[in-house]
Order: C-alpha cells, then structure tokens, then sequence
C-alpha cells in the first residue's frame, strides 16, 4: 500500500471526533484509515488520500469539531517518507488486533524481506533451531557445553549452550522489521549471542546498515 498523503486531526471528546470524522469523509474523496485515542478525553483522526482532499477533509472535520469540542492540532503530510507511512499502518495493523505486518524499509525492496531464508509468513520473525537434549548412559560423566569454560563438568547431565544464531536467521530478523531493529530488540530475541561487535562487523562487510541506534539489511 502507498499513501498519496496524510490528514490528521486530534480533537478533545468522543462525540466531537464522531461528527469530525464525519464531516471529513463527506467533505473529500479520503479514506479514515485510524481513530487513535490517546486517554480518555484525546481522539487522533487520520485520513488518507490525495494532498488537496485530505486538507479539505482535515478543515471540515476541524470546523465541525470546533461546535461541539476543542480541537488540539491539524496535519497534513504529502507523500510521507517510508518510514512514516511504515509507522501508520503499523498503528493500523494494532488497532485492528493483528500483527504488523512486514515492509522494506525506505528505499529498499521487497526483495529485502528473506522470504527464502525462512522467516515464514510476513512480519514473523524466524526462531533459530536450538538442538535437542541427548541422554547420556547412565555411568557416563559427559562435559558440558554451556559449563566447559567454567572448568566444572556435569556427570550424567548434557545442558548445550546457547544457540547462536547464524548470519542468514539474523539478517532475516533484522529484515522483517520495516524499521530495522535496535540492538536491544535483537539482544532480547537471540539473548547475548548478538552483540554489538557483531552487529559492527557486519555493517563493516556491507550487510547491514545503521541508522542511529537501529540495524537494516542492506539490499544486494
């Protein structure tokens, strides 16, 4: 999906953003993608449609709102950026209960999102395989992995170590963020396999890119 532009209108009371919302469908050919409410007493409309409807719905909807409540602030957004419209139809994909959804980040394709690496369905994110526990016989002592650099040895128990997860399931995770993934969001989901040195390294080899504290797949 592309938006043209974007109207937004956050008004004080619930029935001044039903008559504005109203008012503002009848006034231009726009489409009310959100009504987000902030507490109890703020509601955020945003519509979407060409630049010219949308400030002529944006300017009904604040007339009608005025009769009935208080209207807090106006925006109108023509062509918005990548990203920005990325974060729109994320609160739109919650406000209807599902998942956000996957989208190349701006400037990037499709293509970024690693389909045949195995991430799954859009906006999923892939888990690494984590190898199942074997049984050792019962009088046999067996080192274990995850204690080995402790110096203690576990008899009778195989605990492996933390997975760590290979360039390809990480690379994929990063991707199926329209946004990227900061390192805490990375930290939390692969645990302390994934680092900033590692993250580095890669931006160093032309596979990722960083934006601020956010991490991005650079498209081959």
């Amino acid at each position: 999906m592309k938006i043209d532009a974007l109207g937004f209108l956050e008004v004080r009371g619930l029935v001044a953003a039903i008559e504005a919302a109203d008012a503002m469908l009848k006034a231009a050919d726009v489409k009310l993608i959100r009504s987000h409410q902030v507490d109890p007493r703020f509601f955020t409309l945003v519509v979407e449609g060409d630049l010219a409807a949308c400030r002529a719905a944006v300017d009904a909807g604040k007339a009608a709102a005025s009769r009935l409540g208080e209207v807090v602030s106006r925006l109108e957004i023509g062509r918005p950026d990548g990203d920005t419209e990325a974060m729109v139809l994320d609160l739109v994909d919650r406000s209807k209960g599902e998942a956000p959804k996957a989208r190349p980040a701006a400037g990037e394709t499709a293509a970024a999102l690693p389909a045949a690496a195995g991430a799954g369905k859009a906006g999923g994110a892939p888990t690494p395989a984590t190898p199942a526990p074997v049984a050792p016989a019962a009088d046999e002592g067996v080192d274990t992995p995850g204690t080995a650099a402790s110096g203690v040895d576990t008899p009778g128990v195989d605990t492996p170590a933390a997975a760590v997860p290979d360039e390809v399931a990480l690379l994929a995770f990063i991707a199926a963020s329209a946004r990227g993934r900061s390192l805490a969001e990375l930290a939390a989901h692969f645990g302390p396999a994934v680092d900033r040195v590692r993250l580095d390294a890669l931006v160093a080899a032309g596979r990722l890119r960083k934006a601020g504290a956010r991490y991005r797949v650079v498209v081959q």
